[in-house]
């Protein structure tokens, strides 16, 4: 069972995984935005994109780092 997980921790498997976290994670985030307008959307919609930013960057770290074998 242990083998069959291992293949979740690829950086090919990871990448998928971190994508579809991170397209959940926009809806999530941009939701408040949609319903709002004006300075609140604005406002709304700068804060979801540095949060996504924010993800992404994160993300893509451990992307790297688990390519190179130093984490997972």
């Amino acid at each position: 069972m242990i083998d069959g997980l291992l293949t979740l921790y690829s950086p090919t498997a990871l990448g998928v995984i971190f994508v579809l976290v991170w397209s959940a994670t926009a809806i999530v985030v941009t939701i408040p935005a949609f319903a709002t307008r004006g300075t609140t959307q604005l406002v709304w919609l700068g804060g979801a994109g540095f949060v996504l930013t924010v993800l992404a960057g994160v993300l893509i770290a451990l992307a790297v780092l688990n390519s190179q074998g130093k984490v997972f």
